[in-house]
């Protein structure tokens, strides 16, 4: 199996489940794995995941204001393979920085990890 992925990428969102994240924001930080067979080498940008496109789709749901970082990660992990037909395998994993907890909390966490 081939890995792709993007690590650490930063987006200034509005997920959230209390009506002010919605109006604030927040930092979330986005890794993505992806994985494709890698039985041959590969030669040419069509036979791979591109990771700028990883990162486009990423861009696009990250976009739309979701209560749930659980359907944030759902979200891309079928958007990607909608994009990507030759994913076997995505970890998505998204943190919201400092969540609103009235506590000293670097970041909270969602990772979804799922076999096709």
């Amino acid at each position: 199996m081939l890995t792709i992925a993007l690590e650490q990428a930063t987006f200034y969102a509005y997920h959230g489940f209390y009506p002010e994240e919605t109006i604030i924001g927040n930092t979330f930080v986005l890794d993505v794995a992806v994985r494709i067979p890698g039985t041959v080498p590969v030669d040419d940008l069509s036979e791979t995941v591109n990771y700028q496109g990883i990162y486009e789709v990423a861009s696009l749901v990250m976009a739309i204001p979701r209560p749930l970082l659980e359907e944030v990660v759902y979200e891309l992990s079928d958007a990607l393979k909608q994009r990507y037909p030759a994913i076997q395998h995505s970890t998505v994993t998204l943190r919201k920085m400092n969540p609103p907890m009235g506590a000293s909390i670097r970041n909270s966490m969602v990772s979804l990890e799922k076999q096709y």
